[in-house]
């Protein structure tokens, strides 16, 4: 599933556009970045080792990739 199916596919069950959609996760991704954890900026380092905002896209597949790593895990 790629995301703009996964954004129609949310915005569908939530009754939004997926432009609304969109601009709630760039909101999500935003305030987390923001986070002082150590182990969440370790993360953000991987994802964006740039200090930018990473793109949706970007966002989704490293957290599928992280999941695929720890299934089995109890993740």
């Amino acid at each position: 599933m790629t995301t703009k199916e996964i954004i129609k596919e949310i915005a569908r069950k939530q009754n939004m556009t997926p432009k609304e959609v969109e601009n709630e996760i760039r909101k999500a991704i935003r305030e987390a970045m923001k986070t002082t954890d150590p182990r969440a900026q370790a993360l953000w380092k991987q994802m964006a080792p740039d200090g930018k905002e990473p793109s949706i896209d970007t966002f989704f597949a490293f957290c599928a990739n992280m999941m695929d790593k720890n299934r089995g895990n109890g993740f």
